[in-house]
């Protein structure tokens, strides 16, 4: 019975990685659209698409550093640097760039 709840879990695992692929290519493809329909034919820019790709992105990124870093907190071998820190700083600074070139972008 242990191996069929271990098969199950992993079968549900893996539809939940194919199912967040493919919402992440779907926003992919809407966020590629937008940027084409703007450009092409000056028209509005919709951001939603954009902001929520980028932040399941981060999300993801986070929590699998977050689950690393606490998985590898009681081995005394093995010490690594906080990504998790360093990654949500690089994180902020991307943020703030890209609004201030869209802020900029819209002025001009």
């Amino acid at each position: 019975m242990k191996k069929r709840d271990e098969m199950d879990r992993n079968i549900q695992l893996r539809s939940e990685a194919w199912g967040y692929k493919a919402v992440l290519l779907a926003l992919c493809a809407a966020t590629l659209w937008n940027c084409g329909q703007t450009w092409l034919n000056y028209s509005q820019y919709h951001p939603w698409p954009s902001l929520v790709l980028g932040m399941a992105v981060c999300v993801q990124g986070f929590s699998q550093l977050a689950l690393k870093r606490r998985m590898i907190a009681g081995d005394d071998e093995y010490h690594e640097p906080n990504k998790l820190l360093w990654t949500a700083a690089a994180a902020f600074v991307i943020l703030v760039l890209a609004v201030a070139l869209g802020v900029g972008l819209m002025q001009g």
